[in-house]
């Protein structure tokens, strides 16, 4: 093919404005072939077109990709059975009273710990907020013994621990409407004497012993 050739079809390719998505066929791209070159504009063309192509469906499903993340991210979560948010914060404080409460426990004890406080936010008996009723005092007395020992702030919240209150807040419950839990082998006797004179108990699981 001849230069002059060459040239009269790339400025047919240049005044079509092939384009892909916004972009023009570079015409210098078939001026730079060797004469003995066997690719025909057609082909150099199509090549281009199918490479915009697959870029810019790349950029769609990434696009997509974030939206959806962006979407499950931002999903209010709700304590199972009430119309009350669970902000940011009150997941982080859940997570850490049941890691300090359980942390030797397997995932169900962790969902049990849980599964009481949720059940004290729904009850009337109690605060409607879960940070309310982790750090409530009665005649100043904290509720959860890991808000006045230092173990609530001392954690590291595991991965486990971090399902475990997933898995609650998403309605996995247990407890059998259980308002109150208590290891008796490390609680005070008096404590542990109210707990079993005052209240109904409904069962034992890896030391806590749960009630109502």
């Amino acid at each position: 093919m001849t230069l002059k050739k060459k040239m009269k079809i790339a400025a047919i390719v240049c005044s079509i404005g092939l384009c892909s998505f916004g972009q023009n066929v570079c015409a210098s791209e078939f001026m730079q072939l060797p004469k003995e070159s066997s690719v025909t504009v057609e082909h150099l063309v199509q090549t281009k077109l199918l490479n915009e192509q697959r870029d810019y469906l790349l950029q769609v499903q990434l696009a997509s990709k974030i939206n959806l993340e962006k979407q499950v991210k931002e999903k209010p979560v709700y304590v199972p059975g009430t119309t009350h948010e669970v902000t940011t914060r009150e997941r982080s404080i859940l997570e850490r009273i049941v890691e300090a409460e359980a942390t030797d426990k397997d995932k169900k004890s962790k969902i049990l710990v849980a599964n009481v406080i949720l059940n004290r936010v729904r009850s009337e008996e109690f605060p409607d907020s879960i940070e309310a009723v982790v750090f409530q005092r009665e005649n100043g007395k904290v509720q959860f013994s890991p808000t006045a020992d230092g173990r609530y702030d001392s954690v590291h919240v595991t991965e486990s621990t971090k399902e475990s209150v997933e898995r609650a807040l998403e309605g996995e419950d247990y407890s059998e409407g259980a308002l109150y839990f208590v290891e008796k082998t490390i609680a005070n006797p008096k404590n542990v004497s109210w707990f079993e004179q005052s209240l109904t108990r409904l069962f034992t699981y890896e030391g806590h012993s749960f009630y109502k």
